[in-house]
């Protein structure tokens, strides 16, 4: 879909930003595929800083899950019923 955008807009569109003024033409398709490309990376190094985090919590949580479950796995519970007593057998 990109590509169809792309190859239809091959006229030049002058590219401007504000403090700079003018910078010159350029195709509009390679205008948007950049602008694109920027987006994208943006995001990713917005993305970074909290998958990072995410990743540092999630670990952390596992490391004491399998300790409360090696914990509870020796630790007798004391909601454990005792122990039936059978009568002697005669």
């Amino acid at each position: 879909m990109l590509v169809v955008f792309l190859l239809s807009n091959r006229a030049d569109a002058v590219v401007g930003f504000w403090p700079f003024g003018t910078l010159g033409a350029a195709p509009l398709g390679a205008i948007v595929l950049v602008a694109f490309a920027l987006g994208v990376l943006i995001g990713m190094v917005l993305l970074v800083p909290h998958r990072i985090r995410a990743h540092r919590r999630a670990r952390t949580a596992e490391k004491q899950v399998a300790a409360l479950r090696a914990a509870q796995a020796t630790a007798p519970s004391a909601s454990d019923p005792a122990p039936l007593m059978l009568p002697p057998a005669r």
